[in-house]
């Protein structure tokens, strides 16, 4: 509806300035018949406001000169017994030119700055996106030649070798997890990124991403413990965005997870049958202190102790609350400093016999 009115009335140049001549002119003849009684020449900066928004200075300041002259015919032509003293009436006038005046010139700097700012923003996404789809096509080239050297070694590899080989697997997971970081941030901003839901077991997604982590945690010896339900609880949700929010949340409980420390997921059914599930990520890490858990959420920063634990952007956190937030939750925080931390969120759960329903409205 809104955009049908702002393309009849505002569509092209002449039909902005007509309706802003329109309302001009309504405001005028509104002016001149309550005369003195009501102040409505204010209301002048609506049309000049138009103006200069969907036209340009120049616009914007003819009119705001065509307003000040109207107010001033009402007050001293057609309403003359209600004139002022010649000396307020000038000092009037001018002060109401004065407003208009700086009224256009503020707009036109607004509208200057935000025009600067999207095109920014949009050559920034069209980096992003540029660079994104490189570094994937290498993590592709160095995936495929690791997975063909692994499997072209003899059935005895030495201990150094080995290690190499998980190193090597290690960093490149640590990099595309920031190459999907970087690139789903730029996705939520531009608004592209759409969620498809459907019925799943998160159980299955906290195999797959454990299983995708397995070379971190060798790496540094971390023992990772889950906490599942027997029987799998149902939730309605995109996939893929849950998949790399439980990813970042893991990818993150490592990073900060010194050597030989624990980590534990846990899924966690309430009620009976279950109204709701709570996910969650636990680690024995360096822990966030209060202050800094309002401002890692906000992307690209990163606490002292953190900077110095390892290498990161400081942006899974935000990107998995983000993707919650399509999802109707949040990612919630308990920490403390040098006493671990813990992430988690919850989601409705729905059981298997209403499982169908949900197909059919996520299709």
């Amino acid at each position: 509806m809104y955009k049908k009115i702002n393309s009849l009335f505002f569509g092209t140049h002449i039909r902005m300035i007509a309706s802003s001549l329109v309302i001009f002119s309504i405001i005028s003849c509104a002016d001149y018949f309550v005369a003195n009684e009501r102040s409505l020449d204010v209301f002048y900066f609506i049309p000049i406001f138009l103006t200069t928004w969907r036209g340009n200075r120049n616009w914007g300041a003819a009119l705001a000169v065509a307003g000040t002259l109207a107010w001033l015919a009402d007050a001293r032509i057609f309403a003359p017994e209600f004139s002022a003293p010649p000396q307020l009436l000038i000092w009037n006038t001018a002060v109401r030119l004065c407003f208009f005046l700086t009224l256009v010139f503020v707009l036109d700097k607004l509208r200057a700055i935000l025009a600067k700012e999207r095109a920014v923003s949009k050559l920034k996404s069209a980096m992003i996106h540029t660079v994104s789809h490189e570094f994937n096509n290498a993590l592709t080239s160095i995936s495929t030649g690791l997975f063909l050297l692994q499997e072209t070694e003899p059935a005895s590899v030495d201990e150094l070798r080995s290690r190499l080989y998980r190193t090597i697997f290690s960093s490149q997971q640590k990099l595309q997890l920031y190459v999907k970081n970087i690139l789903n941030e730029a996705r939520v901003e531009d608004g592209k990124f759409k969620i498809e839901k459907s019925p799943m077991a998160l159980r299955k997604l906290v195999d797959s991403s454990a299983g995708s982590v397995d070379g971190l945690l060798i790496q540094k010896n971390i023992k990772l413990e889950k906490i599942l339900p027997e029987i799998p609880v149902l939730v309605n949700a995109d996939k893929e965005a849950l998949a790399l929010v439980i990813g970042n949340l893991l990818g993150n409980a490592i990073k900060y997870t010194p050597q030989n420390g624990r980590i534990t997921v846990e899924i966690c059914p309430s009620g009976e049958p279950p109204a709701k599930v709570i996910f969650s990520v636990e680690d024995t890490g360096i822990g966030i202190s209060l202050e800094d858990q309002k401002k890692i959420m906000t992307g690209f920063y990163r606490t002292a102790e953190g900077k110095l634990e390892a290498d990161g952007f400081g942006l899974g956190l935000r990107i998995a609350n983000e993707l919650l937030t399509l999802h109707g939750s949040h990612l919630e925080i308990s920490s403390e400093k040098g006493k671990g931390s813990s992430f988690f969120f919850e989601l409705p759960a729905i059981t298997p016999e209403n499982a169908g329903i949900f197909e059919g409205k996520s299709g």
